[in-house]
């Protein structure tokens, strides 16, 4: 069909799709008159571009999609228009308190830390690979909302932006895969629950351990498995616990953190406190069964 028919059934104008094909998302056949005979694989193409589009997505946002074709990439576009609308929803508030209280360096003040903790989370979700940089970017976002205040705060927000900035993540394809299969998830509940767990957990962990001793039992013998080490999560897991202490994470960021936020510092005791205690409790160990 003729670009005249492209624009009927795709809903789309000439000067949209005649854009598109000039970004390289479309390619129909040219003729030797110079016409362009549009397929219906074209047609298809063209109105998941004008969906995408009314979604907000850019044009190298759109190619990518089109190209990798899986949840994870349509997953991890979501997850960081959702932190670009939650920090515009931020400003909106800061420009509101403006309007109210005319406390302009109160409010610079306040940007300035909205703009830190915006530059850790979105660098957390361009460096580590899907569903792991999701995670971390709101994992650590209830502490980058304090104010930074002394000089060893700058320099620790300094150090975690060059870490970021210089890290190199290269995860094998079939690791890659298994983080792709988690982006597919249809279960947020799931992570809400861990979530749950690990807060009691932080609360009173004798009581926790008490009240949940078989449960961590059974899953401890299973991650100590032969099973569950040859299995691909088991497989991910000793990956990212050796990219955690060869790139730094360990040595680098986490330091970074505890002394950029004081709450994550006290979050960090709380856990590392709760290890040791289950490890004393469970005798946990690595021997394989």
């Amino acid at each position: 069909m003729l670009i005249n028919e492209a624009c009927r059934k795709s809903g789309l104008t000439k000067k949209a799709i005649e854009y598109y094909e000039t970004q390289g998302l479309i390619h129909p056949v040219i003729r030797e008159n110079g016409y362009r005979e549009f397929a219906e694989d074209d047609i298809r193409r063209l109105k998941r571009i004008a969906i995408l589009r009314r979604l907000g997505l850019s044009v190298p946002d759109i190619r990518q999609v089109l190209t990798d074709n899986n949840t994870a990439v349509l997953q991890a576009i979501s997850t960081r228009k959702a932190l670009e609308l939650e920090y515009a929803q931020d400003k909106q508030q800061l420009l509101k308190e403006l309007v109210e209280t005319r406390d302009w360096e109160d409010i610079r003040t306040r940007l300035e830390q909205l703009d830190r903790k915006q530059s850790i989370r979105q660098r957390l979700l361009d460096r580590f690979p899907g569903p792991w940089g999701q995670y971390l970017s709101f994992h650590f976002a209830p502490y980058l909302s304090e104010p930074v205040g002394t000089v060893q705060q700058q320099e620790a927000f300094e150090t975690i932006i060059d870490y970021l900035d210089r890290i190199e993540i290269s995860l094998p394809g079939d690791l890659m895969t298994i983080l792709d299969e988690a982006a597919r998830s249809k279960e947020p509940s799931v992570t809400d629950q861990v979530q749950k767990n690990m807060a009691a957990a932080l609360q009173d962990p004798g009581q926790y351990l008490d009240a949940n001793r078989e449960m961590l039992e059974r899953y401890l013998a299973f991650r100590n498995s032969r099973e569950y080490r040859n299995s691909p999560a088991g497989k991910l897991q000793r990956w990212m616990e050796q990219f955690s202490k060869e790139s730094g994470y360990q040595e680098i960021f986490i330091p970074a953190m505890k002394r950029l936020s004081p709450s994550y510092r006290a979050y960090h005791e709380k856990l590392t406190c709760a290890d040791r205690r289950f490890q004393s409790s469970l005798k946990m160990t690595d021997t394989p069964d």
